[in-house]
């Protein structure tokens, strides 16, 4: 691949269009608003992969850090300090030099930014000690206490940016529509975890259609990944809804809470817990003990649990996935976009469905992902993740590029 040449889209229309244009912007398409920019490349947002994760180097980038501040600022003229209020701390003295010495910067520089937060001693800090005003910041012992009083925001070490999706524990797995690709992509999720060292399970709540004889999903996930665990709960002939495939077989209905505490009980026992959905986010999946239908929605609120949305890439794949996302975030459940199966010969629609659900993806399949030897599989998933999900994907232009 020659890098400095990116692969162009055959032409539509009179219309070429390349594969990811720099300065994309999704619009009018109703997805839900993205995350603030993480500023990894300000000349190119499609280096921020839209995982969710960043990699060490983009730690921290868009949130001011509690440890690291601005150089030292000239002290205020002040009114003249309060000598009492300068050694009225004793208690935040002791901390003051781990918080300073993992920060590496000067106490008036803490003090300088937070000040406002702290009626108290807000305009201390500058002339906290009025013989050190002039004096290096570490020779004054008298300004560490006002540094540290100030500085509330100041613990540990500077995180990441805080991201409301974490991908361990119960991680559900659901699709815009039925045969998009959720079974192997949770498959493929599962495969890449377990490679990364985590104890994986997956779970099926309800799988239906076993008189068809085809391999069950949980067959299927076992033959592609090789999980820890690997589980059904109910099993009903008919290719149904898990509740209409229950009434028509006239056997018991998924139960919720019985639902819930088996995919607890897992979740005891393994790093992550994958549950695999059947159909879209609102198919009635069985009976809550007061007689009413409960969905795949209701399992993620109940669980308090994150969702990966499998969807399409072809053309249709935006409303779909905006309504499935719109139902979750109406909820309060945290969701990201994993597409299918990405076509070996992409089109015009693909492209730019591409370019406007990446703040969304974190991750694509290749089309007949399923149909690879199991040890090809495995080894070629961590391309179609992001680091978010344990992935190597980090960079949805170079993939682009790559795909074909």
């Amino acid at each position: 691949m020659n890098a400095q040449q990116p692969r162009t889209v055959p032409s539509y229309s009179g219309v070429a269009v390349t594969p990811l244009p720099r300065g994309w912007r999704s619009g009018g398409h109703g997805l839900p608003g993205t995350p603030p920019a993480r500023e990894l490349d300000p000349d190119d947002p499609l280096y921020a992969h839209g995982g969710g994760h960043l990699g060490d180097a983009g730690r921290g980038v868009g949130v001011p850090s509690q440890g690291v501040t601005a150089p030292p600022a000239d002290p205020e003229p002040a009114a003249p300090a309060d000598p009492s209020a300068a050694s009225g701390s004793p208690d935040s003295a002791g901390s003051a030099p781990g918080a300073v010495g993992s920060a590496g910067t000067a106490p008036p520089a803490a003090g300088s930014e937070p000040s406002p937060a702290s009626p108290g001693a807000g305009s201390d800090p500058p002339s906290a000690s009025p013989g050190a005003g002039s004096d290096p910041p570490s020779a004054s012992p008298g300004a560490e206490p006002a540094a540290v009083e100030e500085s509330p925001m100041e613990g540990p070490a500077p995180r990441r940016i805080a991201d409301p999706i974490e991908w361990h524990g119960i991680v559900l797995v659901t699709g815009t529509d039925t045969e998009v690709g959720k079974t192997i992509t949770t498959a493929a999720v599962a495969s890449v975890a377990q490679s990364a060292g985590l104890r994986v399970a997956v779970i099926k709540p309800g799988q239906t259609g076993t008189i068809t004889g085809a391999p069950t999903d949980a067959e299927v996930i076992t033959r592609l990944a090789g999980p820890d665990t690997v589980r059904t709960l109910a099993e009903y002939p008919e290719p149904l809804a898990p509740l209409a495939a229950a009434r028509v077989a006239e056997l018991p209905p998924l139960e919720l809470y019985d639902v819930v505490d088996a995919i607890r009980a897992e979740a005891d026992k393994h790093d992550l817990v994958l549950v695999e959905g059947a159909g879209g986010l609102l198919v009635p999946m069985g009976l809550r003990p007061s007689g009413d239908a409960w969905t795949f929605a209701d399992l993620a609120t109940a669980l308090g649990a994150n969702v990966l949305v499998v969807a399409r890439a072809g053309l249709g794949t935006l409303n779909h996935t905006a309504l499935t996302l719109e139902a979750l975030a109406r909820r309060g459940v945290s969701a990201k976009v994993i597409l299918g199966a990405w076509p070996a010969d992409p089109e015009l629609v693909h492209w730019a469905n591409l370019s406007d659900l990446v703040p969304h993806l974190v991750g694509a399949l290749p089309s007949g992902a399923g149909t690879m030897d199991p040890g090809v599989f495995r080894r070629s998933a961590p391309g179609w993740l992001t680091p978010a999900l344990h992935g190597v994907l980090d960079n949805w232009r170079v993939w682009a590029e790559e795909s074909n």
